[in-house]
């Protein structure tokens, strides 16, 4: 089969050419990257297709550079699988991939791997004054012994962020049917679109990322998976429940890559890194 990795960015250069490294310099199995890139600044890396798009708002934005980067890696590289990466989505370990790039293979009717977009309201409930939240975090906690996932939001939507489809004609055509506004959200009108032409059936779930938020936002160790924008941990905002509020560098020190490209090393080498990213913010 051939699996193309489509890479979108809108500013976060840096980070679009780490993952670049990780993705051409350490995974095992070789796959081709599109880039698909909104930054009239970057220059060519070692992605072998750039496609050059307008800088658009934000989920209109991301639409374009995903459809681009679509239609480029089927109709110049044959894709039969697509990955899907965002730029600050870095996946260290190839095998993630694999395995899911089996199970889709072997189910007919799946279309679509990924994690949905969904939110756990149980800590916010927990923390907060209203005595009417903290007694529902309570009753969620006893009701998901028994298998609800009352307090468990959006949980019908698909992580935009990192996913991985067969690149069917069928598929490509409803990626190039999205229409996005400023107000969607484009994690619930991928989902929303693949259920309605295809059925529940054609997505299949990546679990261990559920629920994303707050949990599994910015790490998912299961899946290899780190996905912030704070470049050390002296730009995070500090330990959270999970303890895993690590900087990118820290992040890719932990690794312990086979190979380290020019950009891993300067991130991992230099004490100032406010040149990281240029002007991207570094949270949201």
């Amino acid at each position: 089969m051939q699996v193309v990795v489509c890479l979108t960015s809108f500013n976060r250069t840096d980070c679009a050419r780490i993952s670049m490294e990780i993705v051409k310099l350490n995974w095992p199995r070789k796959w081709p990257v599109v880039h698909a890139c909104a930054d009239s600044t970057y220059t060519r890396y070692i992605e072998d297709i750039l496609v050059m798009r307008e800088p658009r708002p934000l989920t209109r934005g991301a639409l374009d550079l995903l459809v681009a980067s679509m239609e480029a890696a089927v109709t110049k590289l044959n894709a039969d699988y697509i990955v899907h990466l965002e730029a600050d989505t870095w996946i260290f370990d190839q095998n993630v991939i694999l395995r899911y790039l089996e199970r889709l293979e072997s189910d007919p009717h799946a279309l679509i791997a990924a994690s949905s977009w969904s939110t756990d309201r149980v800590p916010e409930w927990t923390r907060s004054h209203d005595i009417r939240r903290r007694v529902r975090a309570r009753l969620a906690l006893l009701l998901r012994r028994v298998g609800s996932r009352y307090g468990i939001r959006d949980r019908k939507s698909l992580s935009t962020q990192f996913f991985i489809a067969k690149s069917t004609p069928a598929m490509l055509d409803l990626i190039k049917s999205l229409r996005a506004g400023d107000g969607d959200i484009l994690e619930k009108l991928l989902y929303e679109a693949v259920v309605r032409r295809f059925g529940r059936r054609a997505v299949l779930g990546m679990h261990e990322r559920e629920p994303v938020h707050p949990q599994f936002r910015d790490v998912c160790e299961p899946l290899s998976l780190v996905c912030h924008h704070w470049p050390s941990a002296a730009d995070a905002p500090g330990p959270d429940a999970f303890d895993r509020l690590r900087g990118k560098k820290e992040w890719l020190q932990a690794a312990s890559l086979r190979t380290h490209g020019p950009h891993m090393k300067r991130l991992l080498s230099e004490a100032d890194l406010r040149y990281y990213n240029g002007d991207a913010k570094r949270t949201g």
